[in-house]
């Protein structure tokens, strides 16, 4: 419970900042290089994180007796981890902001530098908390790291230096945090560790996968960045309003991505209950009971995930007239798109989950990989076909959504082939009514104003829910079949 509850205050701070960054920033093309910026360096901190975590969390509960001697090995390892992306990032700065022509990029890269190394540490010590079964402290840290993101990020750039103020307001927080987590919890002591060949071993797959698998969620930024301003430098007066065009497209698209999001981080707690259950039945042979599991979780995912996305898709305008200022608007057409991409991504990170459970974690990686190439293949066509105008963002949220679907057909037929089990197709069917029928519904109202926009996101997961029950879809026996799942864990 402590750790769920550090967790949904980190998610309810991170979209704050989202929805407040464009107010402080007034133009969207502030946000829009604020968002190339962080999109990038997040892959890397999103990697550091969870690979960190998981590996040390598991080195250390296998030797509780020895976690100071980890903790203290660890923090040797991931100095010289972070300290070389860090380094790898300060250098490789000009270059990376060359690829994507702008070179506003250069001083916001270096100083995200700082957070890179600080992430590489702190991620250490959480996880040697998680090993040790210490939650308490563990999420009373999480809070107080994203307390200090919030108010550093928002204060940062309610300075006046823009972008610039935001990143340094967050490096100054990852900072804060690895020293007060090093003097709560400390350095460890010298001793003999695990075999660093073990460890790089253990984490290899995982970088592999985490690297893909938020490469999916994030890249589309960068192309969209590096393929507008070229094709905006064909008419623009001057590059740098060429790279303002770009960034605005930017800022617009990432507003589209914070309600896109959603359904992901709902669904993402499922894999937490499916991974350790998929792990037990395999190694104990109980090929029936992993069937079970795997439907069961896969297609509740699925109508869940339909329950909030066609409501989002069909009040898009709404949504984002919610939170951002009028001209954001123009990100409804991603977001009516995207969010359906996004459900497709959670129920390829919940399959994914059961693939790496199953003792198969490189095929979940290779799956991925692929789908990885082919967002950035699918977004770069389809921007430079469509060019720079009210299909822009479209044409970028449906590449996207392209190479999301395809790491579910992909991550499908693999457990298809290997358990013999998948959603079945009248569950698919039954969830396509009434995705259409919540779409509709919540297109139908008007979304002029807030009170609106929140009655036809209502009305459209009512009808969708409806649908559900009436075509028996859903039922009581999901309910219980729910809470065994959550109790066999």
């Amino acid at each position: 419970m402590s750790i769920a509850g550090a967790k949904v205050f980190f998610i309810l701070t991170g979209y704050a900042v989202q929805l407040l960054l464009p107010r402080i920033f007034g133009e969207a093309k502030e946000f829009g290089l604020y968002s190339a910026a962080m999109s990038g360096v997040a892959i890397f901190n999103n990697v550091l994180i969870v690979a960190t975590i998981q590996s040390f969390s598991k080195f250390v509960s296998e030797d509780e007796a020895n976690a100071a001697v980890t903790l203290r090995q660890g923090l040797r390892v991931q100095t010289l981890v972070g300290g070389t992306l860090a380094a790898t990032l300060f250098v490789l700065a000009p270059a990376v902001s060359r690829l994507l022509l702008d070179e506003q990029l250069i001083p916001l890269l270096r100083i995200a530098s700082v957070m890179v190394f600080a992430y590489a540490l702190y991620a250490t010590i959480v996880g040697s908390l998680n090993g040790r079964h210490l939650f308490g402290k563990q999420a009373r840290l999480d809070a107080t790291f994203s307390t200090l993101r919030t108010t550093g990020i928002l204060a940062g750039a309610a300075i006046g230096i823009g972008a610039v103020g935001a990143v340094t307001g967050f490096a100054a927080a990852a900072a804060s945090i690895l020293s007060i987590a090093l003097i709560w919890v400390g350095w460890g002591k010298p001793g003999k560790g695990v075999p660093l060949r073990r460890w790089i071993g253990f984490m290899a797959p995982i970088w592999a996968y985490q690297v893909c698998l938020n490469g999916i969620l994030l890249i589309d930024i960068q192309v969209l960045k590096r393929t507008a301003t070229e094709i905006a430098l064909m008419t623009a007066t001057t590059a740098q309003a060429a790279v303002d065009i770009a960034n605005q497209y930017v800022g617009y698209y990432r507003a589209a991505q914070t309600f896109a999001f959603v359904p992901y981080q709902l669904v993402i707690s499922m894999t937490f209950i499916v991974f350790p259950m998929i792990s037990k039945a395999t190694s104990l042979g109980d090929r029936e009971a992993t069937r079970s599991t795997i439907q069961h979780a896969m297609r509740l995912s699925l109508l869940l995930l339909l329950l909030v996305a066609a409501p989002v898709s069909g009040a898009a305008e709404g949504v984002v007239r919610l939170a951002y200022p009028a001209d954001y608007v123009a990100g409804a057409p991603a977001l009516a798109i995207l969010v359906f991409g996004v459900a497709a991504f959670a129920l390829f990170a919940v399959a994914a989950t059961a693939i790496s459970g199953a003792g198969q974690p490189s095929l979940a990686a290779g799956i991925a990989g692929v789908s990885l190439i082919v967002v950035v293949v699918a977004n770069r066509l389809l921007i430079v076909r469509a060019g720079l105008g009210p299909q822009t963002l479209g044409a970028a949220a449906t590449g996207t959504t392209i190479g999301m679907v395809a790491a579910l057909v992909g991550s499908g037929l693999a457990i298809y082939f290997r358990f013999g089990v998948f959603i079945p197709v009248v569950t698919w069917i039954r969830a396509a009514l009434a995705a259409c029928a919540g779409y509709a519904a919540a297109a139908w109202v008007p979304h002029a104003s807030p009170v609106l926009a929140l009655g036809a996101l209502a009305l459209g997961f009512a009808v969708a829910l409806g649908v559900l029950v009436i075509t028996r879809e859903l039922s009581w026996d999901d309910w219980r079949a729910l809470r065994r799942i959550v109790r066999r864990d």
